[in-house]
């Protein structure tokens, strides 16, 4: 059996670039981006540009996007140029739209608001997927497999960690 793992933001990391000035509203908002956007960030030296960025929305480096197409040639992707404003330089991230796979289990729990307590993912359904987002829930989680996950690590790609996603047990016939 296959482990899978969450990808979530690093909070140990709080010098991390943020980029502002999308104005997205909160649903659609891979597709309020126009193909190419230009963000300026201010760094003042001590901001640093991570492989992976939540927020605004999720977006990836060049060297991660690299990564990530091999595992799911599916998502579809948007650019977003940082252009820091006072050394003028350019770093090219990557928003992404990732395909929702439905592979909850129904040993899933949730909170009252629909919120998920306890993700347990139905292996059987995820069949080859090695990079998704979890349909059915509110929050907008991406699951990759440990297949991907050990190819961002043996890059030292940065800005994220992982969580182990639990697994429905199988049942024995």
């Amino acid at each position: 059996m296959r482990d899978y793992y969450l990808l979530a933001d690093d909070g140990r990391m709080a010098q991390k670039v943020v980029p502002s000035g999308l104005g997205l509203q909160k649903e659609n908002t891979f597709d309020q981006l126009p193909p190419i956007s230009v963000l300026e960030v201010n760094t003042d030296g001590a901001q640093a540009y991570t492989d992976w960025l939540e927020k605004p929305l999720p977006m990836i480096s060049e060297r991660m996007k690299t990564i990530t197409a091999k595992y799911n040639p599916s998502i579809q992707w948007k650019r977003v140029d940082l252009i820091d404003s006072e050394t003028n330089l350019r770093n090219v991230y990557w928003a992404m739209q990732v395909p929702a796979v439905d592979c909850l289990s129904m040993q899933t729990d949730f909170h009252l608001n629909g919120t998920v307590k306890r993700l347990v993912l139905d292996t059987d359904k995820i069949k080859a997927h090695h990079f998704f987002k979890v349909q059915g829930i509110l929050e907008p989680y991406i699951v990759v497999s440990l297949d991907a996950a050990e190819s961002f690590l043996r890059r030292s790609l940065n800005g994220f960690v992982l969580q182990k996603v639990e697994q429905a047990l199988r049942r024995e016939l």
